[in-house]
């Protein structure tokens, strides 16, 4: 039997979050430790860039949470004998999920996935690894959709999670944009009635604005010290678009936007819901 190579690509935009009350919620991975093929991740990893590179585009650095996402999502595809970029699991549903899942809220990512299925696989695996690796990227290349994640200018950082089980190879391609600012965890306090999100940093950036539900609130209201800002909402069990963005030109570019519910429950689990597609 020859071995066919199947592609699929995706992109969107939005991470959506319920934030949990009076609750640390800490971006870290929720999934447990998948060892992925290191060797074709890395060629992959470098092909892409290569490609990139051709085109005076930045390379794309490794991001480790990128490529616990694309691993869990290659295990999974290989483990239920799929490729698609929705799972079946309600908490992984859609990459974007899947990449908050493994500690990094984004405003964009990306995923392509492949799948390679042959009696060569297991040799080529062993013997010409190389081959294989470049099969898949010349899969994406070929196609439209692939092609404009691996050639997306606003795009930073990447993950690869490779997977070979006998005869099918299955791939996950994650992308995302690091270039603002990061969030490393969000802490919700209800007082009195009044509700307090605390986002805490890894870098904070200036000419920055709070907006809440498209409206920019007043800087005096909101809180801004050397690694946290804090953003005053009414508890009013509504869902609030808050966004945090950077002024470029003149106009707000927004690196983090999350959809916080102020009026969840304590035991609401701490997940994006569904995104939005491009």
């Amino acid at each position: 039997m020859p071995f066919v190579i199947f592609v699929l690509a995706l992109s969107m935009t939005e991470v959506r979050v319920d934030a949990l009350l009076d609750t640390t919620a800490k971006l870290v991975s929720l999934y447990p430790e998948i060892k992925g093929v290191d060797t074709l991740e890395n060629i992959i990893f470098k092909l892409t860039n290569i490609e990139r590179e051709k085109r005076g585009l930045r390379s794309l650095e490794l991001d480790y949470r990128l490529r616990i996402a694309a691993r869990q999502h290659s295990h999974e595809m290989l483990g239920e004998n799929y490729l698609s970029h929705g799972s079946s699991n309600i908490l992984n549903k859609t990459s974007s999920q899947r990449i908050y899942n493994s500690g990094l809220p984004i405003l964009k990512v990306g995923e392509n996935v492949a799948e390679d299925i042959g009696n060569l696989i297991p040799f080529l695996f062993k013997k010409d690894p190389d081959s294989l690796a470049k099969r898949i990227v010349a899969g994406w290349m070929e196609s439209p959709r692939h092609r404009k994640n691996i050639l997306e200018p606003d795009f930073t950082h990447m993950g690869i999670g490779s997977v070979v089980r006998g005869e099918t190879h299955k791939v996950t391609q994650n992308f995302a944009d690091c270039s603002d600012f990061m969030v490393d965890s969000v802490v919700a306090k209800v007082n009195e009635g009044k509700y307090l999100l605390l986002f805490y940093m890894s870098s904070l950036l200036s000419d920055m604005r709070v907006f809440d539900d498209g409206e920019a609130l007043e800087e005096r209201s909101v809180s801004i010290n050397s690694g946290s800002i804090g953003i005053p909402l009414k508890r009013d069990s509504s869902l609030h678009k808050v966004e945090l963005c950077l002024k470029e030109q003149q106009l707000y570019r927004c690196g983090v936007r999350l959809f916080v519910h102020t009026g969840s429950p304590v035991e609401t689990i701490f997940q994006p819901s569904s995104s939005s597609y491009k």
